[in-house]
């Protein structure tokens, strides 16, 4: 099994999850997934998201939350999840609106799981 293997079944197991990455430390891709109609730029998106998640993981530190888990953003067009698989590297889901969020978060954290597995 590969990592793009670990992002397509995410798909398979929800159909409006339309793309996915695994990416390192630095918000830089390491495998990336889309469906075939997707033209979400996973490159940019990763980029950005893991800055997010580490400003993320700074407040929930200094606010007594611990650290930083997973986050997720709604927008209009869709949806993203980010959650951390090590230290250094995390897995991002962008899906549909009509997308359940706590269906695509379990999702995310068993494929986390698999993910770390294979590290």
């Amino acid at each position: 099994m590969t990592f793009r293997d670990v992002i397509e079944g995410m798909h398979r197991r929800d159909p409006g999850v339309t793309a996915g990455a695994l990416a390192g430390g630095d918000g830089l891709t390491v495998e990336e997934w889309h469906a075939p109609a997707d033209a979400c730029d996973l490159q940019a998106l990763s980029a950005e998201i893991v800055r997010l998640f580490r400003e993320s993981d700074r407040i929930a530190g200094e606010n007594g939350l611990g650290g930083a888990e997973e986050i997720s953003l709604a927008g209009e067009r869709g949806l993203v999840f980010l959650r951390r698989v090590t230290e250094e590297y995390f897995l991002l889901v962008v899906a549909t609106p009509g997308t359940v969020p706590g269906k695509c978060r379990f999702i995310l954290r068993q494929a986390a799981r698999r993910t770390r597995e294979m590290l």
